[in-house]
C-alpha cells in the first residue's frame, strides 16, 4: 500500500511538472514554431534550414498593414539558400558562425561588430562579403540576396522582419535581374 502511494505521488507530481511548461490561457503556443526548409547543394546532398519563430503580431502600433516576427535561422554546414526578397524590411544578425552574403541587386546596409562603433558599409550588389558573430544586416524590399554557410559549424543568426501583412518573410526570385550597365 505504502508503495502504490508512493508511486501515485510520484506520477500526480510529474504530470503537475509537465503541465507548468504550458498555459492554457494564452493565446501563443507553448512552444516556438519551428519549420525546416530543405535546401538541396548539390544533386546528392540534402541540408537543412531551420526556422524558429520566436514571437509575431499583426499590426503592431505605428505599422499598420504589417507583421513584426522575430526569427532565429540556424543554417547547416554546405547550405545555400536560394536568391530571395523581404517584402518588408529585415534587420539581421549574426549569433554565431560565418556567413558567406551574396547581395545580387540592391543594396544592403551592414554593420560590423561591435554595433555601435564598428564601421557601417553599404554592400551594393553584386557583391560578396563574409558576416561573423556580432554583425548586422538591413535588407529592404526588392533588394535580391541570398547566404551560404561554407564553413563545417552551424551559422545561427537572429533577425526581426516588418513585412507586408499576407506575405511570406521571404520571398523566392526565380529570375535574378542582371546587373545594371556600366
Amino acid at each position: 500500500m505504502r508503495r502504490a502511494l508512493s508511486v501515485s505521488l510520484a506520477l500526480t507530481a510529474l504530470a503537475f511538472v509537465a503541465g507548468c511548461g504550458s498555459d492554457s490561457m494564452s493565446s501563443q503556443p507553448a512552444t516556438p514554431a519551428r519549420t525546416t526548409t530543405t535546401v538541396s547543394t548539390s544533386p546528392t546532398t540534402t541540408v537543412a534550414v531551420q526556422k524558429e519563430v520566436l514571437g509575431t503580431e499583426v499590426d503592431p502600433p505605428g505599422a499598420s498593414g504589417r507583421t513584426l516576427t522575430l526569427i532565429r535561422y540556424t543554417i547547416a554546414p554546405g547550405a545555400q539558400l536560394a536568391p530571395h526578397v523581404h517584402p518588408g524590411v529585415q534587420m539581421a544578425s549574426i549569433q554565431s558562425g560565418s556567413l558567406t552574403y551574396t547581395v545580387v541587386s540592391g543594396t544592403a546596409t551592414v554593420q560590423r561588430a561591435p554595433v555601435g562603433t564598428g564601421p557601417v558599409e553599404p554592400v551594393t550588389g553584386p557583391s560578396t562579403v563574409t558576416l561573423g558573430p556580432g554583425d548586422t544586416v538591413i535588407e529592404k524590399g526588392d533588394m535580391v540576396h541570398f547566404g551560404a554557410n561554407q564553413t563545417a559549424a552551424p551559422v545561427v543568426i537572429l533577425a526581426t522582419l516588418l513585412t507586408e501583412d499576407g506575405h511570406d518573410l521571404a520571398e523566392p526570385v526565380t529570375t535574378v535581374p542582371a546587373p545594371p550597365p556600366g
